[in-house]
């Protein structure tokens, strides 16, 4: 099938590129610049993730480091990579570019700070993952179990000037009075850019039915996130990716699916997949079920690219 290319609404191979430290060509990593080609992936989100305070440090330093390792990756590799700022620059693609675009997973790097987020979108952050599993000044994460609170009067500006910005807002990892917080404040659509179906696999970092139906309704997007614990409480493979994608296109609408891997942030990953090469395998399923190349060509990129066109203009 002609012109079906792979969009990716989250990774956390920047961690490594700082950490390790390595190239975008080292073969250790899920993906690199080679997987990436393979795999036919022409827009990749890279994500700078802020982790806990207690090992990383101070969060606005851990991201900005984070961010100077996006940039030295962008100028090191400029053939290969394009930044993504607006849709017309996914427009501009060459043909053997790929399409990066820097997000932020842990609202915990403003600290405390509105000024902090006008700097990172001046950096070229376009997407920023509101809270990372546990609070922060903007929210409580999915995983603060004594509280679940909502959104603090922080955060509710923080959403408001993500909307003024034309930043794209990401509730993956929030708590579920902070999911529906959000929905409520924000006037431009919402995405869960690497979260599952609560009904197929119990995890608390999985969506419920409510969840799903309100992102559907507001024009947003949930990115099915291959790590195993989050796709199925016994072994994981293509079969359960697919029955992700299948249940919450089925309750939501195809409008609603993309791809969030979560690759290099995960150590594990689903039997039959080992990088971005292996979208294929996905695909070729989705044909065998017979989905039309209107629906794959959405799920696998289209729906991704109309949150970038109607939200980051």
């Amino acid at each position: 099938m002609k012109d079906i290319w792979i969009a990716d609404g989250h990774c956390d191979t920047l961690t490594h590129l700082l950490d390790r430290p390595c190239t975008i060509e080292d073969q250790r990593n899920h993906i690199n610049i080679y997987r990436l080609k393979k795999g036919d992936v022409r827009l990749q989100f890279f994500a700078a993730w802020i982790g806990p305070r207690q090992k990383y440090g101070p969060p606005l330093q851990r991201g900005l480091r984070l961010i100077d390792s996006f940039g030295s990756m962008i100028s090191d590799y400029s053939d290969a990579f394009l930044p993504i700022l607006s849709y017309s620059d996914i427009k501009s693609l060459g043909k053997n570019q790929i399409g990066a675009l820097l997000t932020v997973e842990g609202g915990a790097i403003l600290e405390g700070e509105l000024a902090n987020l006008r700097i990172l979108y001046n950096l070229g952050v376009r997407l920023m993952t509101l809270t990372w599993n546990h609070r922060n000044e903007i929210c409580d994460g999915i995983m603060e179990t004594k509280s679940q609170s909502g959104l603090s009067d922080f955060g509710s500006l923080v959403v408001k000037e993500m909307n003024r910005l034309h930043m794209i807002i990401d509730v993956s990892h929030i708590s579920t009075k902070g999911f529906w917080d959000v929905l409520e404040i924000s006037k431009a659509p919402i995405i869960a850019s690497h979260s599952n179906a609560k009904s197929i696999c119990a995890h608390p970092r999985n969506l419920d039915d409510d969840q799903i139906l309100a992102l559907a309704s507001t024009e947003g997007l949930i990115g099915i996130n291959f790590f195993p614990n989050f796709l199925s409480e016994n072994k994981a493979g293509i079969v359960d990716i697919i029955r992700h994608i299948e249940y919450i296109a089925g309750l939501g609408g195809i409008d609603t699916v993309g791809f969030g891997s979560d690759f290099d942030g995960i150590e594990r990953l689903p039997e039959g997949i080992e990088g971005p090469q292996d979208y294929d395998k996905i695909i070729d399923e989705l044909l065998r079920l017979n989905y039309t190349e209107t629906d794959i060509k959405k799920i696998c990129s289209g729906n991704f690219v109309r949150i970038i066109k109607e939200v980051v203009e």
